[in-house]
């Protein structure tokens, strides 16, 4: 299991999510889908339109939450990771 990190999505308005016990989130990067787990490389990166898929169990075959963002940019630290959004929106995820 690997470790958890601290996970947000910032919009121009307001804090729209935040969790302190993300294991995986995989994002649309400026040159196709990027995954981060806890640890990871600092690194910043222009969001193309897409899906943003969070787990709180990295093992788990299906996300806890997803989120629609227009573009923007993700802040990557080995203990955090931090979008900030042109627009988010909550997609409802398959029940577990």
């Amino acid at each position: 299991m690997p470790p958890k990190y601290k996970f947000e999505i910032v919009t121009m308005d307001s804090l729209v999510y935040s969790a302190e016990d993300v294991e995986s989130a995989i994002m649309p990067g400026a040159f196709g889908y990027l995954g981060v787990l806890q640890g990871h490389m600092p690194y910043i990166t222009q969001l193309s339109a897409g899906n943003v898929s969070i787990k709180k169990n990295a093992d788990s075959p299906v996300a806890d939450l997803e989120w629609k963002v227009s573009g923007g940019f993700a802040k990557i630290l080995p203990g955090s990771v931090t979008i900030f959004a042109d627009k988010a929106e909550q997609i409802n995820t398959a029940a577990k």
